[in-house]
């Protein structure tokens, strides 16, 4: 064995051992060479490749642990993890209160030659099938987007960053042209999409339901089982990609509906773990609605649509 040659060269000087101390010697090294090629390490490691391309979507074949065999890891494709968060969605009660109500803030961002101002206002809306439709509207914020866009713009002589600020947004209920009460509309995705084509004029179908479905999640007292329908509705149509890890402008991060072309494409952001509409925005990030909140609630409602 090489081990011995070497001891050899290193150490000339020291007698040559006999051949019952050399077969001694071998016999350690062969079995300490045997416990070496038996770590656990490799297969801990192999688990977590395993773990880490689950994760990341696909599949991985893989050695059976102990065996020879080969046993395959499932992938969560996007529109598995999309089924996942409308089934959460629509497990959940439809809640009680006397208004239902969503807390949003607006966001736009516009460019200029040098830099890029981020706009925001704060909008929330209640909604009550009995006493109709209000909303609360803050003030409008306007700042540049990055440290770097501050000092261009300072550069630029720091001017008014509000010129042509978020002039503000009106709530809109398509399906108010439709036979049935919001709160009486289908938990079925084909019923459901018959029941909104029923409200369409002359429109294409697919673009007249991506841009109904935008309001119908951002601004109708729906049920969580309407809601989840309406994301396999639109999964369904023939525009609309699911994918996977998609960020909101607020760096959340979620299951996302996309539909249009690259100049104009919209997303519809979904909570993986609940299901809930995290944002609507311009995949660009020019602009968003980014939900913080919407449910049924017992606080009252101001008693006219207000500014502040």
């Amino acid at each position: 064995m090489k081990e011995f040659q070497l001891i050899d060269e290193v150490m000339p000087q020291t007698p040559p051992a006999g051949h019952a101390t050399m077969t001694a010697a071998r016999a350690r090294m062969t079995g300490a060479a045997r416990r070496r090629r038996r770590p656990v390490r490799p297969k801990v490691t192999l688990a977590a490749v395993a773990v880490g391309a689950v994760l990341a979507g696909g599949f991985v074949a893989m050695p059976l642990l102990g065996g020879t065999g080969v046993q395959t890891a499932t992938i969560p494709r996007a529109d598995a993890v999309l089924d996942a968060a409308a089934d959460r969605l629509a497990a959940q009660p439809s809640g009680t209160g006397a208004w239902w109500r969503r807390e949003m803030t607006q966001v736009l961002r516009t460019k200029t030659a040098t830099y890029t101002v981020e706009q925001r206002v704060r909008d929330v809306l209640w909604a009550s099938r009995d006493l109709g439709y209000r909303t609360r509207r803050g003030s409008v914020s306007a700042k540049p987007l990055t440290p770097a866009d501050e000092q261009a713009w300072k550069a630029a002589g720091s001017p008014d960053l509000c010129d042509g600020c978020l002039s503000g947004k009106t709530y809109f209920t398509p399906l108010k042209l439709t036979r049935k009460p919001v709160m009486d509309l289908p938990a079925e995705p084909q019923a459901l999409k018959a029941e909104m084509l029923a409200a369409n004029g002359k429109e294409a179908p697919e673009a007249w339901l991506w841009g109904a479905s935008k309001w119908l999640l951002l601004d109708v007292e729906s049920t969580p089982a309407t809601r989840a329908a309406l994301y396999r509705v639109l999964a369904g149509l023939p525009g609309v990609r699911v994918e996977n890890d998609v960020t909101d402008v607020d760096g959340r991060t979620g299951v996302a509906l996309t539909y249009g072309q690259a100049s104009t494409r919209q997303q519809i952001i979904i909570d993986r773990d609940s299901g809930q509409l995290l944002a609507v925005q311009e995949a660009d990030g020019s602009s968003a609605y980014v939900v913080e909140r919407l449910g049924w609630t017992d606080d009252p409602a101001p008693k006219q649509s207000t500014s502040s």
